[in-house]
Formats: C-alpha cells, structure tokens, sequence
C-alpha cells in the first residue's frame, strides 16, 4: 500500500518546526535541561532570566531560535491548506498537480530556511532567509492557485 506523503508531510513539518525551540531552550539552558523554567515559558521575566545568564552571542543565537520557531507555526496554516486544496483537487478531478512535489519542495524549503534563521549573524545572510520564504511562500500560492483552477 502506497504512503500519501503529501499527507503525511504535515505532521512532520510540525515536528519540524520544533526543532528551532529545542535548540534555543538547549542554548539557554547551556544543555542541561533542568535549569529550564517552563512554569510560564512566555514570561518577560523568563527572557530577563535567560539573558542575563548568556553571553550577547547565546541570547541572540535563542532569540534566533525562538523567532525561528513562531515564524515556521505561523507558516504552518497556509502549508496545510495547500496540501488539503492539492490533495482535493487531485482527489475530485483525477489530475496530478503535483501535491508531492510540492510538499517536498516545501519541506526542503523551509529546512533550508531554518537552517539559515539559527545560524545567520549578518544582514547579508538574512536576505537569503527571507528569499526561502518567499520561494515557500510561493509555493503554497502555487499550490492553491492551481487547485483554485482545476476545482473551478
């Protein structure tokens, strides 16, 4: 029995998209997990704690982490549409629109873009990062225009 990947790619972006946490909680707590305070994770002062205790370098680097992690959950209701509008219209018309390719284009996309967020210190890098989104971005808008088309 065939897998359904562009189906199956939706949880495993969301797992994804918590890797960028899980580093800015390690970063933050130097790798030992015990020190982390998640009574009220979002607290100001948890982040007054958490930057006092770090370096420049280390606060900005979980910043990065953490700012990673909100944009890819942000990012996530647009892929999901995209796959269910791809999966519907191929599913109702019996056309390929290429819903595969494009999750996983998507999935390769987006782990490029998290790569860049965690580990870019420069301004320059950033434009890259945000051309990542924008091809991701662009993916998805793909992805609903043609289903718009075909369901029409």
């Amino acid at each position: 029995m065939p897998i359904n990947f562009p189906l199956l790619s939706i949880p495993l972006y969301y797992v994804l998209a918590f890797y960028p946490h899980a580093r800015a909680i390690s970063i933050s707590t130097k790798g030992d997990l015990s020190k982390h305070d998640n009574r009220n994770p979002k607290s100001t002062t948890l982040l007054e704690k958490i930057k006092a205790r770090l370096s420049p370098e280390d606060f900005a680097a979980y910043e990065r982490g953490e700012s990673c992690h909100r944009n890819s959950l942000e990012n996530f209701p647009i892929f999901v549409a995209a796959v269910f509008a791809g999966l519907l219209a191929e599913r109702d018309t019996g056309r390929d629109l290429g819903t595969t390719f494009f999750a996983a284009s998507w999935l390769i996309v987006r782990t490029l873009y998290m790569i860049n967020y965690i580990n870019t210190t420069s301004v320059k890098w950033s434009y890259a990062r945000s051309g990542l989104w924008a091809i991701g971005t662009a993916l998805c808008f793909g992805m609903i225009g043609r289903a718009a088309l075909v369901l029409a």
